[in-house]
């Protein structure tokens, strides 16, 4: 059993690695490179617990250890990839540092909150911004304003969207978890056809498509907020 416990934490392990070497390549002006190590991180953590279930060796220290993990990838090493991407280009010197500061707070206080409310090992929704997508967000953002902008920098976006992503993963906004491979229900079906479809441009297309599918899945639970909203009350007003 321990052996077979010891697989998921093995998978875990990478994430962290990956996050590590993103915040590295990150202080070292390789921006892009520590942007696709966050991705990478991203689908380690993906698969982490799918493979604890799989393997039938959950356990309360994966959970915890797995947790710290996402701190470090999808925490500190966005962060400071985004505060490297935006030194020198503001006079004021503490807004980057405090719009960054801001989305790993954000982050840190998602992961919290995840961690009090979990109850199951399966979630159908989340409540918040998961940290994973929001930090995959911010690394596509680099990757398109340095591959497809290439020298034109717009720092008042990159501030913009820290704040962005910091407040969605705070907010109450439902998102749907990562869908499963499976077809037995219509949301199966429907989800992962969306996955897939969304996928498709990403692979062929990676420093043009990644960054507006990323920022479009970000901003769903609050647009899905406000259609229902919006609904609700013109069936109050019929």
């Amino acid at each position: 059993m321990r052996k077979r416990a010891a697989v998921p934490s093995m998978v875990t392990l990478c994430n962290l690695c990956c996050g590590f070497l993103a915040i590295a390549y990150a202080m070292d002006g390789n921006l892009v490179p520590a942007a696709w190590l966050i991705v990478i991180a991203g689908f380690l953590d993906a698969f982490d617990g799918k493979l604890a279930r799989l393997m039938d060796s959950p356990s309360n220290f994966g959970v915890q250890f797995d947790s710290l993990a996402d701190v470090c990838s999808f925490g500190v090493a966005p962060a400071v990839l985004m505060f490297q991407y935006l030194q020198g280009m503001l006079d004021a010197v503490w807004l980057p540092f405090a719009a960054c500061f801001l989305f790993l707070l954000c982050g840190a206080l998602r992961l919290a909150r995840f961690n009090v409310q979990v109850k199951g090992d399966d979630k159908e929704d989340f409540v918040g911004l998961p940290i994973p997508s929001a930090a995959a967000t911010m690394a596509a953002y680099i990757v398109f304003a340095e591959r497809v902008w290439q020298s034109t920098r717009e720092p008042h976006v990159g501030l913009l969207l820290c704040l962005v992503l910091g407040l969605l993963m705070v907010s109450q906004f439902g998102y749907p978890a990562f869908p499963r491979f499976s077809i037995e229900t219509r949301r199966d079906r429907w989800r992962l056809g969306i996955a897939v479809a969304a996928f498709i441009p990403v692979a062929v297309f990676p420093d043009e498509a990644f960054f507006p599918i990323a920022f479009a899945f970000s901003i769903s639970g609050a647009v899905r907020w406000l259609s229902h909203l919006i609904v609700h009350r013109e069936v109050a007003d019929m």
